[in-house]
């Protein structure tokens, strides 16, 4: 019996690119985006829009994750404390991911409305669109991937219209754990129950459990430096540790929706008197089109902080996703 790609890839005997062997898998384009891809994204969840950042712009990006784990752009909460003779590579070992970078960098506040995932964002949610949220993986030799889940059930949307953007700043392949998605999953559209997970090959977020697909159905999302993929909240998708003998799989993930859409995102700290149906986080940023709830102003709300990991435990802040 032949092996699954996903038995292959957990048990570390799948090259780099191996899934590109017969060309550029299905699904994967380039900016513009075309009515053929929309149709793609609809009924797969997910697309992949190559070379939508240049060489420079992803270098740039890179130096400012530096500065952002270092702490030279501003407080982190949950970071540790940096000298001047820790090499870099050391600083960047340290974590996993850290939220709500573009809180304090310029940079990644203005990658939000990057032309190329305007365009893709544009096509696939509609004119309208706001973002609510950033994450930036760092991923170095020997950290942990993140098991099975749907983005929605973390951000909820009144109308599903969660897209995450999950931009790679160096080459995301099986052996330093690129995602996997399992392609249609969303379409039911039932958030999956979401229980804990003891697998230490993942890191402390919830595992979905109970769907109907397995690890057989899943394809992996290996892409060069400068690609993003957009998926669907309700999409299942998950990565695996990454297994490369150095180097890191950094990453600058943003969540967007459309602006037509209330967000009740405030977990149990909903305004008193709100009711949750009517309940719309206005921490965002627009990034195309027109806000119909311009009216009601936006907030500062969330704030910049490291996402545990596993490494001594999975103690989970206030604050998290």
């Amino acid at each position: 019996m032949i092996a699954s790609r996903n038995a292959r890839a957990e048990a570390g005997d799948m090259s780099p690119f191996e899934s590109w062997s017969d060309g550029r898998p299905s699904g994967w384009t380039s900016s513009p985006v075309s009515a053929a891809d929309q149709e793609f994204f609809r009924d797969n969840g997910f697309l992949v829009v190559e070379n939508a950042l240049s060489p420079d712009e992803v270098a740039a990006h890179c130096a400012e994750a530096t500065a952002v784990c270092r702490g030279e752009l501003g407080e982190v909460g949950g970071a540790l404390s940096h000298g001047p003779n820790e090499s870099d590579e050391d600083v960047l070992r340290q974590y996993l991911c850290i939220h709500f970078p573009h809180k304090i960098s310029p940079l990644m506040t203005q990658s939000l409305s990057h032309p190329a995932l305007v365009d893709a964002l544009t096509a696939v949610i509609g004119p309208n669109v706001k973002c609510m949220q950033s994450m930036l993986f760092i991923k170095a030799s020997g950290k942990p991937g993140q098991a099975w889940h749907q983005d929605e059930i973390y951000i909820p949307t009144r109308d599903r219209s969660l897209t995450g953007a999950w931009i790679a700043l160096d080459d995301a392949t099986v052996e330093n754990g690129c995602l996997w998605v399992i392609p249609g999953s969303h379409k039911p559209g039932i958030l999956w129950e979401l229980g804990e997970n003891d697998d230490r090959r993942f890191d402390c977020s919830g595992e979905s459990q109970n769907f109907p697909w397995s690890n057989d159905d899943a394809v992996p999302v290996e892409m060069k430096a400068g690609s993003v993929v957009l998926f669907n909240g309700y999409l299942l998708h998950r990565s695996l540790p990454n297994r490369a003998a150095s180097g890191f799989r950094r990453s600058l993930v943003n969540h967007y929706m459309s602006a037509e859409s209330l967000l009740p995102w405030y977990g149990d700290a909903i305004p008193n008197g709100r009711h949750v149906a009517a309940s719309d986080m206005r921490d965002i940023v627009m990034v195309a089109g027109e806000d119909p709830y311009a009216f009601r102003g936006t907030e500062d709300i969330m704030r910049p902080h490291v996402r545990p990991s596993g490494e001594g435990g999975c103690g989970r802040s206030a604050d998290a996703e």
